[in-house]
């Protein structure tokens, strides 16, 4: 996945500071005596990856190692940017069926249900479209309008044909795993510290936060949730055991001639979402569910969101509307 430049890397940390306020405030001193927490970040999956260990057996250090072990592991075969990757043999197959891990397979089945599920406005063959914007350029700019419109003809999920772990989709489209890969991953770092006796711990990928367990107190975890455009704190969720994941236009984007252009793109004609929405954090025991389900209400809006998400339930969601106000969705 390509790296930042040095301003955006600021950004992002700035990003990750803010997602861990409260969770580092409050929950720093609460580690147990004989044990200080134990945090390791590294720059991997596009963003900076923190993982903090509050409650654990054995060797911290070799547990947290492996734990970024796995993030780059599942970097090499989710990206869509790392040579070789399943997503780039696909996006390289010339329309030609491609092998990929099961995994793999599996990840792309349950993304064309998020898919279907949006009514293709959530589509992960967003590739062509995608990589025609740089929010990074300095100066950034806008795609040429032409080349946006004959890239988001090739923008159709329903076209990717999945049999066992062969997979097909037709010469000049490509697949983006962007707005879901993170929080798969998350899910089997999870996994891994749970086995290896962790109890208690805060993963961040990026802000795509898993709270495992409890706070060494007992009491839940407070995730502060950030104020777009802002350094603030606009809310605080409380959980355990489950993921934290928000979709934002603030958090990459650029604005020439006036207007706010964001990464959250329709797949309708490659142009950032106008959905009356500045973020959506979705609260659920799958982080991947709620990775994707961030985007899908980003790309959706308010009110069919609600809809939506009563199709899985032990969902929250905090909604910030194009105008500053608070809406949650708790069932």
């Amino acid at each position: 996945m390509r790296f930042f430049d040095y301003i955006h890397k600021k950004r992002l940390l700035l990003c990750a500071v803010l997602t861990l306020l409260t969770i580092g405030a409050v929950s720093f001193l609460l580690a147990r005596p004989e044990e200080e927490p134990l945090a390791e970040s590294r720059f991997m999956l596009d963003t900076i990856c923190t993982v903090t260990l509050y409650e654990w057996e054995g060797d911290g250090s070799a547990i947290l190692n492996g734990a970024f072990d796995l993030c780059a592991e599942y970097e090499k075969r989710l990206s869509a940017t790392v040579k070789g990757s399943d997503i780039d043999k696909i996006n390289h197959s010339d329309g030609k069926p491609v092998s990929v891990t099961g995994e793999t397979a599996a990840l792309l089945q349950n993304a064309l249900r998020y898919c279907a599920l949006s009514g293709g406005q959530f589509d992960i063959t967003i590739y062509p479209v995608k990589s025609l914007w740089d929010f990074n350029g300095e100066p950034p700019s806008l795609p040429d309008a032409a080349t946006l419109r004959e890239a988001a003809a090739r923008v159709d999920y329903t076209l990717m044909t999945i049999d066992g772990t062969s997979v097909s989709l037709p010469k000049g489209m490509g697949v983006d795993l962007g707005a879901i890969a993170k929080g798969y991953i998350a899910d089997r770092v999870k996994e891994y510290l749970t086995a290896e006796g962790v109890i208690s711990a805060i993963i961040d990928l990026g802000g795509n936060i898993y709270a495992l367990g409890r706070r060494p107190d007992g009491e839940l975890w407070r995730v502060g949730i950030r104020k777009p455009f802002s350094d603030e704190e606009a809310d605080v969720v409380e959980t355990a055991d489950a993921s934290v994941v928000t979709s934002g236009v603030y958090q990459r984007y650029f604005k020439t001639g006036g207007r706010l252009y964001h990464h959250i793109l329709r797949a309708s004609d490659g142009m950032p979402c106008d959905s009356g929405l500045f973020s959506v954090t979705v609260i659920a025991e799958s982080s991947e569910m709620c990775d994707a389900l961030s985007t899908v209400c980003m790309l959706v809006g308010y009110e069919q969101s609600v809809k939506l998400l009563t199709q899985f339930p032990g969902t929250r969601a905090v909604f910030i509307t194009d105008d500053y106000q608070l809406k949650y969705f708790d069932p």
